[in-house]
């Protein structure tokens, strides 16, 4: 049935209906002309209709009405010549009609002046008044109005009636509708219980009205026709199309179409019976079952906020919404009820109860209270489909769609709809990197361009008409699933073979993570492919040809893809010189590579050594979810970052040991929280919660030693700082923070509030922070708290130096005080209360090209007190407290530079003495050689002593020092090894000496020589080897001190360790000369008795210095294991800086010889200063020769002969 005869006839009859319904929504009036009469002389009669009908009706009615072509004839007796319609009344806004004139339309004067115009007055008269007048006269075609008089108004009534005969006739109207299901039930009721005859108007009166076809759609596509009580059809078309109902007598009640004769059901009283054959069939009569009530519990969805007053029947939204059901679904045997609203947009339950409705009833009713309130509030339609995901299976970083719709054609949404998409109940946005949002044939389609996992979740469009009432809702019943990138693995990668013999196995697997196969090819040629094998995992033993240098590729394919892995096999014959289970055999300086574990990506590269190990250059291997979470960190957005947080805290807590171990992940995950920082996305107490979570694992004690490694990494200078650049993305991230909370997770405690004047809180027990005058107005404060994030950043300060420890928790502070003045105050437990020299310091970002350390500007040391210090700082950012294992001995340090100055004097004076004396030592060999050792001890502590005050000024010097400080370092170290083996040459001339024959042997020239070689050679060995071995690691000296490191290296143990086996080989030395000369007869010979008194000499001093020395050095390691012990380094430090007067005394002092050549020394120096100056004073040396004479007890002969002659021994 087309749709404008519909529009005619559902005016017809809808005018019975809503004209007895109390509930008018809308009243319309309209003229029609109609020409079918039942008589046979044809005559024109007007119809004068007055409808109610719902208002969303209404824009259909009338463009059904503009879009018919007249004459239209209806059936063989009746033609429409004409329908004007003509009149429109609504309710207004204080609960009135607005009566408004449809198009070539309006109202005589009169009415526009009794009741008062509501538009613009056109001509003689208006277009609209407020009021509906009560002699119901409707709107008049304009050319028909005469104008209004001029005199004072007088209120004029105009009949206007139909063109009618002037006899009453009799005419039946045969009316074919096509109407919305919902609405049949209401307009069976209503024309049952109208009263007949109904009188329309004063020439038109309805005599009867008879309801006898209802056609339906059916489930297989057709129409099923059902004939209404007291119809039924004729049995021929029950033959015809089928009976879909019991037979009732000679016919049926229902059939499976329309017929094409446009014959409808007929009374049963004037069909006549159908002949009766054999038969064919038996009919039974059956008992028609009671109706079945039934509950339909349905709701609709206003995109409003909810209020609680929205179920208070006097408020407008229940109003509303309780007109709009009761008009589309209430009939005599059903009714409607309004159950009321809840939250979820404003989501309002109503319930229809009766007679069981089928899904496209009730699909009516809900578009009809959809369209009805949509002129009113937005209000969201539920799609009954869902939406289309293709594929539904998604290869990770692939593309993805969902579309949407197209939305029904009877919510009447347009074409010019909007498309709104979200994910998880969350909008998503437009980004060009993720989302491609499209319209394709009337559907909205959103392209995923880079699936991830965090894409997985319920999908939903909504699709709003352009003044955004209509929406049109569609939601996902399903979710994407997740296909892993294809992860190949292949060992070897590339290796070189060494084989002994033909046809030696090679074993090679190639395999791929499910659901892949891959395909193992041997290369050939560079055109030439041989396929070896298809499969998961391949494992193929390849059998080397011939023994011989040759290269041999094979490569691991994923069966259907272009991803590949390649390997080459490099034959060759003899020896290797690097061989392990990772890098396999090699050559000298040749390069392996080797896959990573499983579930890695990534490979893994070593080079031959001279040493015949491999050693790892490279290692990029990272875990595969963790690569996959790193890649997709640089496209985050709001809908994905809540999901990718807690997928990272889950695969970091899951996967502890792989990260914490490996500096790859470290460094992967430490770019992921750097790129979620840079995202600027907010961040809740939830999202906050992951990220501490991922942030304390790398902070753990497990993770201390890969820390240390990226922290100390010269190789590559980059990674050194990203110890730095973990805190800073802490820092940025904290600044996101946009919700009070207090977070405690094992490593990490994390606080955000607001306070007003002042604010002193504790945290973990272990930090207390105030901070006073924060200036007006409220203020929020962020604190987090590292339980261990001492193993993460250095302790590095300014100076680069490293002999502090980090003795308190590390905490990071901010507010949203700005760049007003700020007073911040800490105390900090400490960790270690054995350290000591507490420095208040915060990490500068800045220091070491960005690579950051510790900085104690704007921040004082206040106070320690019961086992805390207290610092405070004028500046925000992480804070902490360093501290020296080291005694802060200011009586050592004094002692010491007192001490190295005595000890340089004496050296000095040494030297100046054995000048003085040299030639009268010169002519007897063990005492020339005895001293030669003594001056280069001298020489050698005098050179050391001088390295050391330069040391200690460049440690002292502020800036980048480090390579004159390990110059420095390096000669301290290689002359007061000087000293310990020139000590130990004297030993070995002792004990030379004291078990060989004296008057032969080795030559004094070959004797000086064994002794320079042993003095400086050993030494010089030890020195270049100690700085080759620990300066590229800058693990050389003791942090800032000119000195051998003595915490990391043990550097120190290269001077240590010489110095103590000297003193005991030199104590062994001296208890076997004491054993021998014990032994040894009394000698007559003068020389002899010369050298055994040499020998005595040699054995005395170093039985003085060894112990000295060995008691001074052991007192070192004693500084060493005792730190906290003073007394230790106050002995050290005396002992150490006294050297060299231990050397002037011990060395030459005690030797009576020494101090009788320079009694002659000064008597003659005196004697020459007494003849030319009286006023002066006898000698220098005179308090030497009192003494010696109180010591031997006698004077010293004035023979020179005598006085030579006793020298000459010595």
């Amino acid at each position: 049935m087309g749709l404008p005869k519909a529009a005619a006839c559902v005016a017809v009859l809808l005018v019975i209906y809503y004209s007895l319904d109390n509930q008018e929504v809308m009243e319309t009036k309209a003229s029609y002309n109609h020409s079918r009469g039942k008589r046979q002389v044809p005559m024109d009669f007007d119809l004068l209709l007055d409808l109610t009908i719902p208002v969303s009706i209404l824009p259909l009615l009338r463009n059904s009405l503009n879009s018919i072509s007249f004459p239209f004839t209806l059936n063989q007796s009746l033609q429409v010549l004409d329908i004007q319609f003509t009149t429109a009344c609504f309710p207004n806004s204080t609960g009135g009609l607005q009566c408004q004139c449809e198009d070539q339309f309006a109202w005589p004067c009169d009415k526009c002046d009794v009741y008062g115009a509501c538009s613009n007055v056109t001509g003689p008269t208006c277009e609209c008044i407020n009021g509906r007048p009560s002699d119901g006269e409707y709107c008049e075609p304009i050319t028909s109005i005469n104008p209004c008089p001029t005199p004072t108004p007088v209120i004029t009534t105009t009949t206007a009636m139909m063109t009618t005969t002037k006899e009453p006739m009799d005419f039946d109207l045969l009316l074919d509708l096509t109407i919305p299901v919902s609405i049949l039930p209401l307009l069976r009721n209503s024309l049952n219980s109208i009263s007949f005859p109904f009188t329309l108007n004063q020439s038109l009166q309805v005599l009867d009205i008879q309801f006898t076809t209802a056609c339906f759609p059916n489930s297989t596509g057709g129409l099923q026709c059902q004939c209404e009580a007291q119809f039924a059809w004729p049995c021929d078309k029950c033959d015809v199309y089928g009976a879909c109902s019991n037979v009732t007598g000679p016919t049926c009640e229902c059939i499976n179409g329309r017929p094409s004769d446009g014959e409808y059901c007929e009374p049963i009283t004037s069909i006549n019976p159908c002949p009766t054959p054999t038969p064919v069939r038996t009919t039974t009569n059956t008992t028609m079952m009671p109706v079945t009530t039934t509950i339909n519990e349905l709701s609709f969805v206003l995109d409003i906020d909810f209020d609680e007053s929205f179920n208070e029947e006097s408020d407008i939204v229940f109003i509303n919404a309780n007109r709009a059901i009761q008009t589309q679904c209430r009939t005599p045997q059903s009714s409607c009820q309004l159950s009321g609203f809840r939250p979820g947009s404003t989501i309002g339950d109503y319930t229809i109860r009766g007679p069981s409705l089928s899904d496209t009833e009730l699909q009516a009713i809900q578009t009809g209270i959809f369209l009805n309130l949509s002129e009113t509030y937005p209000i969201i339609f539920d799609s009954q489909s869902s939406l289309k995901l293709e594929p539904t299976t998604v290869i990770s970083q692939q593309e993805a769609t969902v579309t949407c719709g197209p939305p029904p054609a009877d919510l009447n949404l347009g074409t010019n709809w909007i498309a709104e998409w979200r994910f998880n109940n969350r909008p998503i946005t437009r980004d060009e990197n993720l989302y491609e949002f499209s319209k394709v044939n009337e559907k909205a389609v959103l392209t995923l361009k880079r699936f991830f996992g965090t894409d997985i979740g319920q999908y939903e469009c909504r699709l709003k008409s352009e003044n955004g009432k209509k929406i049109f809702r569609e939601r996902s019943n399903r979710s994407f699933t997740l296909q892993e990138q294809p992860l190949i693995r292949l060992t070897p990668l590339s290796r070189q073979i060494h084989c002994e013999k033909d046809e030696e196995v090679e074993e090679i697997e190639c395999s791929v993570n499910e659901p892949y196969t891959v395909e193992l090819y041997s290369v050939l040629s560079t055109q030439n492919f041989e396929v070896i094998d298809t499969g998961n995992s391949i494992s193929y033993s390849f059998l080397i040809p011939i023994c011989e240098k040759t290269n041999h590729t094979f490569i691991c394919q994923v069966s259907g893809r272009k991803k590949l892995k390649q390997t080459t096999l490099e034959i060759t014959t003899g020896d290797p010189v690097c061989e392990d289970d990772v890098f396999g055999t090699g050559n000298l300086g040749k390069m392996s590579v080797s896959s990573c574990e499983r579930d890695e990506v990534g490979e893994r590269k070593g080079v031959c050594q001279e040493d015949r190990l491999w050693r790892e250059v490279e290692n990029n291997c990272i875990l595969g979810p963790v690569q996959e979470l790193l890649l997709q960190s640089e496209f985050l957005n709001n809908n994905s970052l809540p999901g990718f947080l807690d997928t990272l805290s889950d695969v970091t807590d899951n996967f502890t040991e792989e990260v914490v171990k490996s500096p790859t992940n470290i460094n992967a995950i430490v770019d992921i929280l750097s790129n979620v920082a840079n995202t600027s996305l907010p961040i809740n107490s939830d999202l906050a919660e992951d990220i501490l979570l991922t942030a304390g694992v790398l902070t753990t004690d497990g993770a201390r030693e890969t820390w240390e490694s990226l922290n100390n990494d010269k190789r590559n200078a980059s990674q050194t700082g990203r110890s730095s650049t973990f805190l800073q993305s802490l820092e940025n991230i904290t600044a996101l923070i946009n919700v009070s909370l207090a977070i405690r997770t094992p490593s990490i405690l994390l606080n955000k509030t607001t306070f007003t004047d002042s604010f002193n809180d504790s945290f973990n027990s272990s930090v207390t922070i105030v901070i006073s005058e924060p200036g007006e107005g409220e203020k929020n404060i962020t604190v987090m708290t590292f339980a261990s994030m001492d193993n993460v950043l250095p302790a590095r300060d300014e100076a680069n130096s490293s002999r502090f420890d980090i003795n308190g928790r590390v905490v990071l502070v901010q507010t949203s005080i700005g760049n007003s003045p700020i007073n911040i105050s800490f105390t900090f437990n400490l960790n270690n209360t054995s350290l000591v020299d507490p420095q208040c310091v915060f990490w500068n970002f800045s220091l070491f090209d960005d690579r950051g350390g510790w900085d104690n500007e704007g921040c004082m040391l206040v106070e320690i007190k019961n086992e805390s210090v207290t610092c405070n700082c004028n500046h925000l950012t992480s804070f902490s407290i360093l501290m020296s294992p080291l005694v802060n001995c200011k009586v050592c340090s004094l002692i010491t530079f007192i001490g190295v100055g005595i000890s340089m004097a004496s050296l000095v004076i040494c030297l100046i003495i054995e000048a003085v004396i040299w030639r009268k030592i010169r002519r007897n060999t063990t005492s020339y050689l005895r001293h030669v050792s003594i001056v280069n001890i001298a020489v050698s502590l005098l050179i050391a002593d001088i390295w050391f005050i330069i040391g200690a000024s460049i440690s002292k010097a502020s800036g980048d020092n480090r390579d004159a400080c390990s110059a420095a370092t390096f000669f301290i170290h290689f002359f007061y090894l000087a000293m310990f083996f020139w000590m130990l040459a004297s030993a070995l001339l002792l004990l030379y000496r004291t078990v060989s024959v004296f008057d032969g042997g080795l030559s004094k020239r070959s004797m000086l020589a064994i002794g320079f070689s042993v003095g400086y050679g050993g030494p010089i060995i030890i020195a270049v080897i100690t700085i080759a071995a620990t300066a590229p690691s800058e693990r050389y000296k003791q942090g800032k001190f000119c000195w051998l490191n003595f915490t990391e290296s043990l550097a120190i143990i290269a001077f240590v360790l010489p110095a103590l086996t000297i003193v005991l080989f030199n104590l062994i030395v001296l208890i076997v000369v004491l054993f021998k000369m014990l032994r040894r007869r009394a000698v007559t010979d003068s020389a002899q008795a010369g050298q055994r008194n040499v020998l005595l000499l040699i054995a005395r001093t170093l039985a003085v210095l060894t112990p000295l020395f060995g008691l001074t050095w052991g007192l070192g390691i004693g500084t060493l294991a005792d730190p906290e012990n003073q007394g230790i380094h106050i002995a050290f430090s005396f002992f150490n800086s006294l050297q060299g007067f231990f050397i002037l005394v011990f060395g030459l002092l005690l030797d009576k010889k020494v101090r009788s050549e320079i009694a002659i020394k000064s008597q003659i120096s005196g004697s020459g200063t007494r003849s030319t100056s009286a006023g002066n004073s006898s000698s220098a040396f005179g308090f030497l020769r009192l003494w010696r004479r109180g010591r031997d007890g006698n004077n010293i002969s004035s023979n020179d002969s005598n006085v030579t002659q006793s020298l000459n021994p010595s």
